[in-house]
């Protein structure tokens, strides 16, 4: 399961370097999508959609399979929106919903093939290559032996954490220990501030933090942090199962600081996983 777990954190590292290579191409077109209040628009992939996120509550985004499905859901609001397939990013401005003849009930996004790069396989090998080591000798193992796995809870552990030049990759794993299936969201991030801790914050550098340090901690002043990708090895646990997670934050960690991931409610109770690093 380690081996698994360090794994994911890779590709996602590899990933990220595939992307500054790429940097110099042409960015993706912004796609106009016009709407109408009670009324449904598809955007249709034929590939998985892995990922959509718009800038605004007002409008319902829901992605199935290949499909994300789109309904506004008040008038004079318009947005951005981001959608991930297994191979590349999409972005759309969603406009203000307007009259049904002239909505878009359907837009085919046909995903071409590109052309070949001139030894383009050899240099990601490298790139590949030297992430990976850089990954192995970086990544921090993150100790939440304190994290207890409680019966009938979701348990939320900190496993890896590896800061690059430009970003900070938070690798965590997800056990459904309840009697009852569980949904895995994207987390939310926050940054806290400690101002009344009994305790040295630099001491606990490199933990999970459990309920009892937490409440030493005091009062926390939280300031929310916006995931510049973020992604979950399935979405779904039934009672008993496991998945893992990478979300990424961009930027240095010049001192140890306190970082909260908040997952999907259980029931009335929040899922959260709190390191120091």
């Amino acid at each position: 399961m380690k081996r698994v777990l360090i794994f994911v954190l890779m590709m996602h590292l590899v990933s990220a370097s595939a992307d500054e290579l790429t940097a110099g191409s042409p960015k993706n077109e912004v796609i106009h999508v016009a709407t109408a209040l009670d009324h449904l628009t598809v955007l249709e992939f034929f590939e998985p959609v892995t990922m959509a996120a718009a800038g605004s509550p007002a409008f319902q985004i829901e992605r199935h399979e290949d499909k994300v499905f789109i309904k506004p859901l008040k008038s004079g609001a318009s947005t951005d929106l981001f959608v991930w397939t297994a191979s590349r990013r999409f972005a759309y401005e969603l406009e203000a919903p307007g009259e049904v003849k002239n909505m878009s009930f359907a837009v085919d996004n046909v995903i071409s093939t590109p052309k070949p790069v001139p030894d383009s396989s050899a240099r990601m090998d490298e790139v590949a290559d030297m992430m990976l080591t850089r990954a192995f000798l970086g990544a921090e193992r993150i100790d939440s032996t304190s994290i207890v796995e409680e019966k009938g809870r979701i348990t939320v552990r900190i496993e890896h954490v590896f800061q690059s030049k430009k970003s900070l990759y938070i690798h965590y794993s997800v056990c459904n220990h309840s009697a009852r299936p569980y949904r895995v969201t994207v987390p939310t991030v926050t940054e806290a501030l400690a101002p009344q801790s009994t305790i040295s914050i630099l001491s606990l550098r490199g933990t999970q933090l459990d309920k009892q340090v937490l409440h030493r901690l005091g009062e926390l002043k939280e300031r929310p942090l916006t995931p510049a990708r973020a992604e979950t090895q399935k979405e779904d646990l039934q009672p008993g199962d496991e998945t893992q997670g990478v979300v990424v934050i961009r930027g240095q960690v010049s001192s140890p600081t306190v970082f909260q991931l908040t997952l999907g409610p259980e029931g009335s109770h929040s899922v959260q996983g709190t390191l120091v690093f």
